[in-house]
Formats: structure tokens, C-alpha cells, sequence
């Protein structure tokens, strides 16, 4: 069937082979868009993985790049004889002649960090990849030129006291060899990238922007660089290690938001953050998530007597699980038979050691159940209340699947949950498990908890069905297409115009 546009929407660690948020919103996008054909290029870090997500029927086409696992770096795929021919022309000559120069520039601007050229980036990427197109990747980055040519840079652009030992640089060039692989990717012909994460997976949306004129829409779920640091500031890496990954990935953010005609932003707690990290004010734009209201509604015939708190996350670090049980022992002392579900899989299981350890010290086996949940609806429906402890997020899908549910919602105070929830539930800030007690008893004990329940419980319900609806974000996601998609076919009618004038 003829389709409206082509979009590419590329993806980083989530759609379609992995769970999670972002993915789910991938998935919904597609479906709720079938005027749009969508390619779907998906970076992984397995070739092995899996996918999660059955393609919806206006998927044309899609890619796959595993950064790791692989024999060689780089894409693989395609013609084996135009695989063969490439080699053969990757020669020391070739790699010396016409790899050196945009190698030597993009590395350059990549130890930079926030101080680097979003332009010169941009264009050193832009001819390496056109120059992919002849060459092979992985030849030429296995060379000693390009070798020599990296530690030169290092050397420059590095202070002398910062400079990596022999073990750091060729770590630096095997982490460079594996990331800048998304130069080697041929990408298909598209109106418009859509990328859903503002590291590696936006360095499609600015090649295809300078080499076929594509509109780039960058969308933010997380804000990447912010938790990036984060991750950083909890590794066991040398700090001068620390220190690369935190340039590399800058450099590559800012460059995407250089390039991006528009940003989207889940909310002001996004947008501020944005800023911080050189987003252009007049670019983004608020995108809010949206949840089925047909899929997610109230059932408060299957609450059970005994009480029940919900938690619907992955059992990792960043969800605070740990803060969870500590607050757990607090609230088991004033309701004895409450019981906390957390439904998740087990995204770190040494953490979840940790969380466990807490859970036998104050005696609460008897109140946690840990497991996947069957029907995730049913879990909802089945909740007295909802409790997301995260220590960091986005706007997170559990939350409004809650409030559709007619569940009362208790979360920390992070990323754009307060703004979401408003005055529909009870934020508290990240890791207290005092605070967290208190706001779970407001709605487990007490003569008036049952009355403050149904309060929230209404409250949320009517802000998810009037704000966060599947409908409302694909008509808004419309409206960003067609706006973008429009300023396409004037710039082609004045080039016509143009063309014609002087013909």
C-alpha cells in the first residue's frame, strides 16, 4: 500500500529486542501510525538477542546492528560479493589516502566531549560513512594507520597527566571500533529519522539528514547523558576510562541536537536537563506518553481483602527496590498482612541478592512476592496501591497504567513523575524509606485510608483518560510528522521552482 512518508525510527537497546518502556512506545507508534511506513533500525548489543515484539504490518523494513559478539565490527549483511570487493579495495593506500583525514576529525571532536564542533563531527561521520560505502569497516579500522592515527589524536587532544597507559588507549580503540560501526550501516531512503535515544541511535538521524535531506526527529524518553553519568559515577572503571565514555557520548548528544529539527520533551523535568546538555530551546517540543484506556481500566470487583501494594518494574538498581523492603518493614509493623508484589524480571540479579538480604534481616518473606506477572492488567486491578520507587526516570508507563486502572498511585519524586501525577497521588523523594512508609500507610492504615484511596483512585483515573491516552500521543506525534513532513515539500517545490527558473 502507498504510505504517507517512509520513517526510520532507530532505536538503541530497546525496540524490538528488548522489554521496557521505551520499547513499548516504539511499538505502540507504529501500530496507532499505519498512514506511515516505518523501517525500523534497531541497535543491539548481541547478534543472539532475541525479539520481543512482533512487527505491525507497516513495518517495510528493518536492521539490525549488534555492537558486540561479532566476529568484526561493523555491518556484515548484504552481498557477499560487494562484501569481498570492498575488502579487496581496502587497501593500505586506500586507508591512508582517504580514511585518515575524517578518522583523524571525528576522533578529535569525540575526546572533545562538550566542547566539541557539532559540525565537524557531524561531517567527519558523514564521510566516513560515504566512504563505507566502498571501503570495509572493519579493514580499515584493524590497521595500524588507524591505530597510529587515534593515538595521535589522543595526544593532542589529551593533557599530558590524562593520557591513557597502553591497556586505557586500546580499550578507547576497541570501544571506538564497536560504536563508530553505525557509520558502516547503509541506511534506507526515508523522509524522516525518528530516533528514540539520544546517543548512538541518533547518528542515523544526522546522516540521513546530510545525505538524502531527511527531516530528524529526536525523541527523548530518558534523558541519556543524565543517566549515563549517573551509571559512570557507580562503575569500578579508571576514572581516565570514565572520562572517554563521558566525552565520546557527549560529543555524540550534542551533535544529535545540532542536527535534530525538533526535540521532544516528556516534560519540564526532560527539558531542563536538555538545556543543560545544549539543547536548542526553540526545538523541543512536549510529547507526553499515552496508555490504552480500552486495555487499562478499573476492576475494583478483584481487589483481595488482604492489602496489597504493586510494584511493576524491573528489579534493578535504578528502581529503588531496595528503598521498597526497607520501607516495607515499616508498614508491616503498623498493617501485619499487607502484602508488596513486585513484578519485574531480574535485570541485575546481584542486586537482587542485596534486596533479598534485606528482605530475610526483617523477617519479611512472608510479605513479598517476586515474579512476571501473567496479566499485567490484572495485577493493577488486583493493587490497593501502586508504588514506584525508581531513583531515576522518565514518565514512566507503570504510572499511567495504574491511574487507568483506577489505582492511587505513591512514587519518588524523579524525572517527570510529579508533574504527571499532579495531585492525583503522593510523590516522596528517592531513596527514604521513611518518607516512603509514611505515604503508603496515608493509604493502608487508618480510619480515613479506604476514603483518600477512592479520592486518588478517581482523581488519576480522570487525569490519564483526559492527558495520557494512545490516541492523544499519536495525534500529536501526527502533527510533529506533518510539520516536518511539510517543510520537506516546500524546500523541493522552491528547489524545482529554482531549477526551472535558471534552466
Amino acid at each position: 500500500m502507498p504510505y504517507r512518508a517512509r520513517i526510520l525510527l532507530t532505536t538503541e537497546g530497546t525496540y524490538p529486542h528488548y522489554p521496557g518502556g521505551v520499547s513499548v512506545w516504539c511499538d505502540q507508534l507504529i501500530q496507532a501510525m499505519p498512514a506511515y511506513g516505518y523501517h525500523v533500525y534497531s541497535i543491539t548489543h548481541s547478534p543472539s538477542q532475541p525479539a520481543r515484539f512482533r512487527l505491525p504490518a507497516n513495518v517495510i523494513g528493518s536492521t539490525t546492528l549488534p555492537l558486540w559478539g561479532t566476529e568484526e565490527p561493523g555491518w556484515s549483511s548484504g552481498d557477499f560479493m560487494a562484501r569481498f570487493q570492498r575488502r579487496v579495495a581496502t587497501t593500505s593506500g586506500a586507508v591512508r589516502d582517504h580514511f585518515t583525514s575524517p578518522f583523524r576529525r571525528a576522533v578529535t571532536e569525540l575526546l572533545r566531549g562538550s566542547r566539541a564542533n557539532e559540525q565537524a563531527l557531524g561531517g567527519a561521520l558523514f564521510e566516513l560513512y560515504r566512504l563505507f560505502h566502498k571501503f570495509d569497516y572493519a579493514s580499515a579500522l584493524e590497521t595500524e594507520i588507524a591505530w597510529r592515527t587515534f593515538l595521535h589524536a589522543v595526544e593532542t587532544e589529551i593533557p599530558a597527566g590524562d593520557q591513557p597507559n597502553l591497556e586505557e588507549a586500546t580499550s578507547w580503540m576497541r570501544w571506538l571500533t564497536r560504536y563508530l560501526a553505525v557509520v558502516s550501516t547503509p541506511l534506507p531512503q526515508v523522509d524522516l529519522v525518528q530516533a528514540s535515544f539520544a546517543g548512538l541511535a541518533g547518528v542515523p538521524g544526522v546522516l540521513a539528514k546530510l545525505s538524502q535531506g531527511s527531516k530528524f526527529l529526536l525523541t527523548e524518553h530518558g534523558i541519556f547523558l543524565r543517566e549515563l553519568y549517573l551509571a559512570l559515577s557507580r562503575s569500578e572503571s579508571s576514572q581516565r576510562d570514565r572520562c572517554f565514555l563521558r566525552n565520546f557520548n557527549h560529543a555524540i548528544v550534542k551533535m544529535n541536537y545540532f542536527y535534530a529539527d525538533q526535540i521532544t520533551s516528556l516534560g519540564s523535568f526532560n527539558k531542563v536537563w536538555q538545556l543543560r546538555f545544549g539543547a536548542p530551546a526553540h526545538k523541543i517540543v512536549y510529547l507526553a506518553n499515552g496508555v490504552n484506556p480500552g486495555a487499562f481500566k478499573p476492576a475494583p470487583e478483584l481487589r483481595p481483602e488482604r492489602p496489597t501494594v504493586v510494584t511493576m518494574a524491573r528489579i534493578s538498581p535504578i528502581k529503588g527496590i531496595d528503598t521498597l523492603a526497607r520501607a516495607a518493614a515499616t508498614v508491616r509493623d503498623a498493617v501485619p498482612d499487607v502484602l508488596f508484589r513486585v513484578c519485574g524480571d531480574v535485570a541485575d540479579t546481584g542486586y537482587f541478592a542485596r534486596v533479598q538480604a534485606i528482605i530475610k534481616e526483617r523477617k519479611l518473606e512472608e510479605n513479598f512476592q517476586f515474579g512476571i506477572a501473567e496479566n499485567v492488567v490484572k495485577a493493577y486491578q488486583q493493587a490497593h496501591v501502586f508504588c514506584l520507587p525508581s531513583n531515576t526516570e522518565g514518565m514512566p508507563y507503570s504510572i499511567l497504567e495504574a491511574m487507568l486502572c483506577a489505582c492511587p498511585v505513591v512514587a519518588t519524586d524523579v524525572g517527570n513523575v510529579a508533574e504527571t501525577i499532579a495531585e492525583t497521588g503522593l510523590v516522596v523523594r528517592p531513596n527514604d524509606p521513611p518518607k516512603l512508609a509514611d505515604a503508603l500507610l496515608q493509604l493502608l492504615a487508618g480510619p480515613h485510608a479506604e476514603e483518600r484511596r477512592a479520592q486518588l483512585a478517581a482523581a488519576g483515573l480522570a487525569r490519564a483518560k483526559t492527558k495520557y491516552t494512545i490516541d492523544m500521543m499519536a495525534e500529536r506525534s501526527r502533527q510533529l510528522y506533518e510539520g516536518l513532513l511539510t517543510r520537506n515539500e516546500e524546500r523541493e517545490t522552491t528547489r524545482c521552482k529554482t531549477k526551472l527558473q535558471y534552466a
